[in-house]
């Protein structure tokens, strides 16, 4: 068996096969498109796939354009850019690679510490085809301020000028991750008499509300840019956005799923762009709340590596070849599939029967305790069945053995709730009879026959009532064999 489940991948590592080639758009120069374009390229050379990015693009909006025109294969674009597009379904995600974040900072000799105070201001907006741009532009149109735009060629000559001595820009926009780039890092850090401003609450409810496909409300820790003195001084209200990388939903399946395995498998290299990733199980977050996943990205982040030896055959040799593959490689997995069914289905039962034995004990002092166990098992059990989690016939032999524990349960309830009562009933008649004769026996005696009920009612063998009336029938006999019995005498 063994030899003929490895046939087929011996059969298909002889095969050659060319590394695939895709390209890229990302960025220019510093800034935070490029560096994750250039950690793509590692990671798609782990699986043979050559990526070429030319890195002179302006940003999220001209590398949305390419993608749409057909220039390129894959694209890195924020995802309030793309949201049109994508809802359209002229795009489609791959992957979530970065968490943006609005950054609007002011000159402080400007008074400028709230948006309302950029009101005729001169505010550098970013490239005209950026991802910067199209968010700035949408934050200011969502409200009745009026601003002196200014644009610029690329990224780098922006921050240039609003840092360079007698700048005649009042504030910046950025739009981008907190470490992805190092030049606007650094240009934050050295430039003096500016603060970070915030949004208001109002406003990022509205944008959230009015794209929430878009938009999250987000923070600029404190010190984020400089930690002596701190830089921002306190954390900044703010909004965020991702950047995915995107492809078009009649792109090569092959290409898209080695690309997202790429990603997938080499997840925690992209940490740094997106912190999420570094998490446990943090490759989830690559395509959490992604709602237009290309159909190959989200295959492979269900099934994982696509490289899969007999489907590469199937896909690049003959029929026949690939029929022969097939018909030994399903025989050989029934086999295997069969036999590790068997398995699981033993050992899920020496578990279960394990578990019955565990709860005989526990029935033995408290059968009620042991009938609540039983039925939330059943109760696990019927929730696997649903999930799919558990096979039919399966099911069907544990219910069988927790219906004969059940009624072994609550025969012995019924047991010992009949001993208890009768040792109840014998003790007050034994009182009742012998009163007269030795007053503090009888008394101790009621106090016993008092435990034993009470613990009936906690046990659940006595309903309340029923305890009302067994505790107001002491009392009785207590006024009875306190009373002094009159002498014959008297009588």
């Amino acid at each position: 068996m063994v030899v003929i489940a490895l046939f087929p991948l011996v059969f298909v590592g002889c095969t050659t096969r060319k590394p695939a080639t895709v390209t890229l758009s990302t960025g220019n120069g510093l800034s935070a498109y490029v560096r994750i374009g250039q950690q793509i390229q590692e990671s798609a050379a782990t699986v043979d796939l050559v990526v070429v990015d030319n890195k002179d693009s302006q940003g999220s909006q001209q590398n949305l354009q390419r993608l749409l025109d057909g220039e390129v294969d894959f694209a890195m674009v924020q995802l309030d850019v793309a949201s049109e597009a994508m809802k359209a379904g002229d795009v489609a995600a791959v992957a979530i690679l970065t968490e943006e974040y609005a950054h609007i900072v002011g000159r402080k000799n400007q008074n400028v510490n709230t948006l309302r105070d950029l009101e005729g201001k001169k505010v550098s907006i970013g490239p005209p085809a950026s991802g910067i741009n199209f968010t700035a532009t949408r934050l200011f149109d969502s409200t009745n301020l009026t601003i002196q735009p200014y644009t610029q060629l690329g990224l780098s000559m922006g921050l240039q000028n609003f840092v360079a001595p007698n700048s005649p820009l009042d504030a910046m926009v950025y739009v981008g991750p907190f470490k992805a780039s190092d030049e606007v890092r650094e240009q934050l850090t050295i430039v003096e008499n500016v603060d970070f401003v915030p949004l208001s609450e109002s406003f990022i409810n509205y944008l959230t509300l009015q794209f929430p496909e878009s938009y999250r409300k987000a923070y600029i820790p404190q010190g984020t840019y400089r930690a002596l003195p701190p830089f921002p001084s306190e954390d900044i209200l703010t909004i965020s956005t991702g950047g995915a990388l995107l492809t078009r939903p009649n792109m090569n399946r092959e290409k898209v799923a080695l690309m997202t395995w790429a990603i997938f498998a080499n997840s925690r290299q992209f940490a740094s762009f997106y912190p999420k990733l570094a998490t446990e199980n943090g490759s989830v977050n690559l395509y959490e709340g992604l709602l237009y996943i290309h159909p190959a990205a989200m295959r492979t982040y269900r099934e994982g590596d696509p490289r899969i030896a007999w489907l590469r055959y199937l896909q690049e040799n003959k029929p026949l070849q690939a029929a022969s593959i097939m018909l030994l490689g399903t025989t050989t997995i029934g086999f295997l599939l069969q036999g590790w069914r068997k398995r699981k289905t033993e050992k899920f039962l020496v578990g279960h029967r394990q578990a019955i034995a565990d709860l005989r004990e526990t029935a033995q002092e408290n059968p009620q305790e042991a009938l609540r166990e039983i039925e939330s098992l059943k109760q696990s059990y019927r929730l696997m069945l649903i999930e799919g989690n558990l096979a039919p016939d399966l099911y069907q032999q544990i219910e069988g053995m927790n219906e004969v524990f059940i009624e072994q349960c609550r025969t012995e309830i019924n047991r010992q709730q009949d001993q208890d009562l009768s040792k109840i009933i014998g003790g007050l008649t034994e009182v009742q009879q012998y009163r007269s004769n030795n007053a503090p026996w009888m008394v101790e005696h009621l106090q016993q026959c008092q435990e034993i009920y009470r613990e009936m009612l906690l046990k659940g063998h006595l309903d309340f009532p029923t305890y009302l009336n067994l505790y107001q029938m002491q009392l009785l006999l207590d006024i009875l064999i306190s009373r002094p019995q009159p002498t014959m005498e008297r009588v």
